[in-house]
């Protein structure tokens, strides 16, 4: 017997055109793996039926058989791809190792998001690198700070249009806000500890380099568990079947933030009165949430150098106000503080807000603030 003229046309799943192939798991894709069934089972039913002899008969239903045993693996096997990618985690990018921390803990063991800025580079003055937007570009999910923070990511983010979900944690629900402080020196006295208010208003007189709202944000724990929410809540939208997971390993930071939180209260609230100059104005939020005594900074921007009369100004500063410390950052140059202080008795100390030694991964941000409350605590104690 000759099988039907068309026998040997290839199968949908064959064809090499990719609008031929549904995805797996798809209702057309069902289609198509029951409705070739069905026509190899007519064709066998009709090969049996017909006047032919006996041996010809059975030879074409056993091809018939094993054309149909193929077709049925090859649809069990896509099937099963089709849902070990459901399973798979997504592809997350995160701007900061602060953020990317927080993001690693509630992805949990679904997978490690990519890092773009780390080391001690700073995310004002970072060069995007192939990699980078290779990275972006294969992104389900793209968590950053905002405009005013990575200033390098805005137009590469802009770019991707709807191919990859972005939060943007300075517009995330309940995000505590702040505006940057006027000139170098600011009030004095200790903040009320806790209270941070929500402010999308603009400082005058500064010149930051950004457009007057300060987004550290992080260094609030109150706003790093805005950020494992928002991030929760993001990851359960793309990706719905690790939504149990996300939702557990986001309430397990939540109670480690506010553990390290209460750790930090008590080892700073012996210092909370004392003075202290930070190397530019990125610590309010920190200052804010426990209460301390930041009364300026060195330079009026990160990129912004002080002049010869903001330096002798600062300089009697820090003697009228009794200024125990001035901290430096090592993302910049430290030589620029000590002659701020030189020929003084004011100590100096590291704040690092971005973790340039600490690891990536969801420990970091826990570092990253208990490094600084360490370091605080120890510059700004008597004796």
């Amino acid at each position: 017997m000759t099988p039907p003229s068309d026998w040997s046309a290839p199968s949908p799943w064959f064809a090499p055109a990719a609008a031929r192939r549904p995805a797996p798991g798809s209702g057309r894709w069902r289609i198509v793996c029951g409705s070739t069934l069905a026509a190899i089972f007519r064709r066998s039913t009709a090969a049996d039926a017909a006047p032919t002899a006996f041996t010809v008969r059975i030879g074409e239903i056993l091809r018939l058989v094993r054309r149909a045993w193929i077709h049925t693996a090859l649809c069990a096997l896509a099937s099963l791809h089709w849902m070990s990618e459901a399973r798979a985690a997504p592809a997350v990018v995160a701007s900061i190792k602060p953020v990317h921390a927080l993001v690693a803990g509630v992805m949990g063991e679904a997978g490690m998001p990519r890092l773009i800025v780390d080391g001690v580079a700073s995310p004002h003055t970072y060069q995007m690198r192939p990699s980078d937007a290779a990275a972006l570009r294969n992104a389900n999910l793209v968590v950053w700070v905002g405009g005013t923070m990575e200033t390098f990511l805005a137009r590469p983010i802009a770019s991707l249009g709807t191919d990859a979900e972005v939060v943007t944690l300075q517009h995330a629900t309940g995000m505590q806000l702040l505006p940057y402080r006027e000139g170098g020196l600011w009030e004095a006295g200790p903040r009320e500890a806790g209270k941070t208010e929500n402010s999308h208003g603009r400082a005058r007189g500064d010149d930051h380099g950004h457009d007057r709202l300060d987004t550290h944000i992080w260094l609030n724990p109150a706003n790093a568990r805005r950020i494992v929410e928002a991030v929760a809540a993001a990851l359960v939208r793309i990706h719905p079947v690790g939504a149990a997971a996300y939702r557990r390993n986001a309430e397990a930071m939540r109670s480690r933030i506010t553990a390290l939180e209460s750790t930090l209260r008590q080892r700073l609230d012996p210092v909370r009165s004392h003075a202290f100059v930070v190397f530019h104005d990125g610590y309010q939020y920190f200052e804010r949430a426990f209460g301390l005594n930041g009364i300026g900074a060195v330079t009026l921007g990160p990129t912004r150098l002080p002049g010869a009369k903001r330096i002798a100004s600062l300089r009697r500063a820090l003697v009228e106000r009794d200024v125990r410390c001035v901290f430096t950052e090592p993302q910049f140059e430290p030589r620029l503080v000590e002659t701020v202080i030189e020929r003084t008795a004011v100590r100096t100390a590291v704040l690092d807000p971005l973790g340039a030694d600490v690891p990536a991964g969801p420990d970091a941000w826990f570092v990253i603030l208990a490094r600084m409350g360490k370091s605080v605590a120890g510059c700004l104690a008597d004796g």
